[in-house]
């Protein structure tokens, strides 16, 4: 007889013993047949112990349009009676579903709750992923701006900042976040915000309610309490707005990764400092990409392409981004 020897199996690296079984997710419709399902069997158990005498039958649900109907000769004898308890099981029926209503309504806390885990996003999924958008500000010294610009980013749970250059006088604001975040980021930056001021005390946003929830918190914020008619003159003379402010967004894509920790401002006084800062970041081509923006209007911010000048006599070094003209 021939010896038949068999291998011992060998596991693959890697491999565990409790693999996780993989989700499975229904789609809406199949959700719906479910519930319909449940509701169904959970009717059909209820009319069994009925049926059963475990529990008493269910009263005749009465209204003013069937009453009649559902009585009969007794409701003939005496309407009245029988219309006086109508009306008291309509009552006991509305009384109950406010009280369900008040029972399942979320506390503050618990909205708050509700609405971080509908703004939270995991970028680290690959399916997700980190979207980053740059926009050039012209201005953002007033407080609206900066307050309403760094509590969406809290609220989004965007990273990021904004960093303020004084010559040439632009602001680069940076956001990265999941893209629901971003879109929504995107629309206060180029739609909501009133960077002009444009009635700015008689107007609020149009979105929902989360965005009437924002506004309250900006204008506690904001000095001058809520806003109002009688302290939005005392905000006016001590601010006003740029009537030439303006937001564009410069460009919106995709990132690897954070790039920065929280949303912070900073200041810098000439815009090779302001390269330096996010240089030691690894985004130096932000401020680049910026400032190759806004050549097209450099009769506004001054400045034009550093190998572009044929009357620079110093013969500066092409680095391919913007300087500042000397006028």
């Amino acid at each position: 007889h021939k010896l038949i020897q068999h291998p011992l199996p060998i596991k693959p690296p890697g491999f565990t013993e409790s693999t996780k079984q993989p989700t499975l997710h229904l789609t809406k419709k199949e959700m719906k047949r479910q519930r319909k399902r449940r509701r169904a069997e959970r009717q059909r158990d209820i009319q069994d112990k009925q049926a059963a005498g475990l529990l008493p039958p269910p009263e005749p649900r009465l209204t003013l349009s069937n009453f009649m109907k559902v009585l009969g000769d007794e409701a003939t004898l005496n309407p009245s009676q029988m219309e006086q308890k109508v009306m008291e099981q309509i009552n006991a029926r509305k009384l109950k579903h406010e009280r369900m209503n008040e029972e399942r309504k979320l506390s503050k806390e618990q909205r708050s709750e509700k609405r971080k885990r509908k703004l939270a996003e995991d970028t680290s999924n690959s399916f997700v992923g980190l979207h980053v958008a740059l926009f050039l500000v012209k201005d953002m010294s007033h407080t609206y701006h900066r307050t309403k610009v760094d509590l969406n980013a809290q609220q989004n749970g965007i990273t990021g900042g904004v960093l303020e250059c004084s010559c040439p006088k632009l602001a680069l604001v940076i956001a990265e976040g999941g893209p629901k975040a971003i879109k929504r980021y995107v629309r206060l930056m180029t739609v909501r915000m009133k960077w002009r001021g444009e009635n700015f005390h008689g107007e609020s946003d149009d979105d929902d309610d989360d965005d009437i929830e924002e506004e309250e918190e900006v204008a506690q914020v904001l000095p001058g309490g809520e806003g109002t008619t009688s302290t939005s003159t005392t905000t006016t003379k001590t601010q006003k707005f740029n009537p030439n402010n303006s937001c564009e967004l410069v460009w919106a894509g995709m990132g690897t990764k954070r790039m920065f920790h929280n949303f912070s401002f900073q200041s810098c006084a000439t815009s090779e400092a302001a390269r330096k800062v996010l240089e030691a970041r690894g985004v130096a081509h932000f401020w680049d990409q910026v400032l190759v923006h806004a050549s097209g209007r450099a009769e506004e911010f001054h400045f034009k392409l550093g190998g572009d000048d044929d009357d620079d006599d110093d013969g500066g070094e092409k680095r391919g981004m913007m300087e500042v003209s000397e006028e």
